[in-house]
C-alpha cells in the first residue's frame, strides 16, 4: 500500500518521522512531501518529495511534473484555482500529491485541509487526517474560517486519527464522527521502553526542567509565578527551561519582577538527544501548558525516569494517574503548581523513585511502538 503523507516540511516533527520510519519498516511504502528544513535520514521505502525553495526552481518543479504525471488532473486544477498566483501555488500542493499515485492519503495537520475542496473530489475515500492538539483546541476558535472548513470538509474524510481520547471528542463538534476516529497513541522510542530506571539521588536542591518552545500555550507566565512562590516558601531550586527561539522580554521581565533571575537558566534549543539528556539529569518535569494532545516530553520524561508535574489539559490524565504515576495541576493554577512542586520536595528518594516506576510502567504499557504498529496498520488498512 502506498501513503502519502502531507507534513509540510521534510524532515518534518520528531514523532512524526518516527511514525514514518515505523510504518516504512513494517512494509508500507510512504511518499512524505513538504519543503526542506534540514537533514534527514529515512528508511528506503520512505520516498521524499522536497518542495523547492525559489520561484524559478519550482517553477521547474511544476513543469517536470506535469510531463511526468501526463497532465493528469491538470484541467481541474485550473478550474479550481483563483487566478494565476492561484493556480501556482495548486499546482505545487497537487502535482507531487498526483505522482505519488496514493492508497491513502495522511494529513499530519488538521488545517492543511483549509479550501482543499478539490482534493476530496480527486481522492474519494483516500483522505485520512491526524488530530492534535493546536489544530482542533484553538485553531478552529481563533480563525473561523478554518472551522468553516472542518465542518464542510471532516464529513468527507475517509477516517480520523486521534493522539487522544479528549482530542476525538473536542473534534465530533466539526463533523468528526466518533465511529470514524481512532484512538492510537505515540510511542517511546525502544531505547527509552527498554532502559531501567534509576534512582535519583536527592539533592539540596529541587532540579525542575521544562521543554518546549515560546509561545503563549505553554503557559511559562504560569510557571514562573509559581516558581517565586516556592521561593517565598523557603523552597530551594533551579529551573531550566529549554525553549527553541528568541527569549520573549516579557520572559525576562517577570524573571526580573519576581525576582529568580538567579535561579533560572533558559536554554536557547538543543538536539532532541541532549534534551533527553537534560531531562534525565533533573528531578522533575514541569508541563506548564494551557493547551496540549499529550506533549511528547511528558512520555518520554515517564519513559526515561523523570516524574512529570503537568497541567491538567488535553489529554494528559490519560498518561498521568494523579499522585501514582505524576501529579495533575488544575489549568492556571499558580498556587496549586506550586503547592505541588512543594509535595514532591518534600519526598524522600524512595517515593520519588515509586512515581518514576510507576510512570515508566504506564508508558512501557500504553505507548510501546508494537502497539503504535499494530493500530496503525488497521488504521492504514481499514
Amino acid at each position: 500500500m502506498n501513503i502519502t503523507i502531507l507534513t509540510g516540511s521534510v524532515p518534518s516533527a520528531t514523532f512524526i518521522d518516527a511514525q514514518v520510519n515505523a510504518m516504512a519498516v513494517d512494509g508500507f511504502s510512504i511518499t512524505i512531501i513538504g519543503k526542506r528544513v534540514g537533514q534527514y535520514k529515512y528508511h528506503n521505502n520512505v520516498r521524499p518529495i522536497v518542495v523547492p525553495d525559489t520561484t524559478l526552481q519550482r517553477l521547474f518543479f511544476i513543469l517536470r511534473l506535469l510531463l511526468q504525471t501526463g497532465f493528469k488532473h491538470f484541467l481541474r486544477i485550473v478550474g479550481s484555482s483563483k487566478g494565476i498566483s492561484g493556480l501556482y501555488h495548486d499546482l505545487l500542493f497537487y502535482l507531487p500529491i498526483i505522482y505519488s499515485k496514493p492508497d491513502r492519503i495522511h494529513i499530519q495537520w488538521a488545517a492543511f485541509i483549509h479550501n482543499r475542496y478539490l482534493l476530496f473530489d480527486l481522492y474519494p475515500d483516500k483522505i485520512l487526517i491526524s488530530l492534535r492538539g493546536a489544530h482542533i483546541n484553538y485553531t478552529p476558535i481563533t480563525t473561523p474560517e478554518i472551522k468553516e472548513s472542518y465542518l464542510r470538509l471532516f464529513p468527507k474524510v475517509h477516517r480520523f486519527h486521534a493522539v487522544s481520547k479528549a482530542i476525538a471528542k473536542e473534534v465530533e463538534q466539526y463533523g468528526a464522527p466518533a465511529d470514524k476516529t481512532d484512538v492510537i497513541y505515540s510511542f517511546v522510542n525502544d531505547e527509552h521502553i527498554h532502559k531501567q530506571v534509576q534512582s535519583k539521588i536527592k539533592q539540596a536542591e529541587l532540579h525542575i526542567i521544562s521543554v518546549g518552545r515560546f509561545f503563549w500555550k505553554k503557559g511559562y507566565e504560569y510557571a514562573l509565578d509559581a516558581l517565586a512562590l516556592l521561593k517565598e516558601r523557603g523552597v530551594p531550586f533551579t529551573y531550566t527551561l529549554i525553549a527553541e527561539g528568541k527569549t520573549p522580554a516579557s520572559i525576562i521581565y517577570q524573571l526580573h519582577q519576581t525576582g529568580i533571575s538567579d535561579r533560572v537558566k533558559i536554554i536557547n534549543g538543543l538536539s532532541h538527544n541532549d534534551v533527553l539528556k537534560e531531562i534525565e539529569q533533573h528531578d522533575v518535569l514541569l508541563l506548564p501548558s494551557v493547551e496540549e494532545g499529550i506533549a511528547n516530553v511528558v512520555l518520554e520524561a515517564m519513559a526515561t525516569g523523570t516524574p512529570v508535574i503537568s497541567s491538567d489539559v488535553g489529554g494528559i490524565k490519560e498518561v498521568i494517574d494523579n499522585g501514582v504515576s505524576g501529579y495533575l495541576v488544575q489549568l492556571r493554577d499558580v498556587t496549586s503548581m506550586a503547592e505541588t512542586l512543594v509535595q514532591f520536595a518534600a519526598l524522600n528518594e524512595e517515593q520519588r523513585f515509586a512515581i518514576a516506576t510507576n510512570a515508566k510502567e504506564a508508558v512501557s504499557r500504553q505507548h510501546n511502538k508494537q502497539r503504535f504498529v499494530n493500530t496503525f496498520r488497521q488504521f492504514y488498512n481499514h
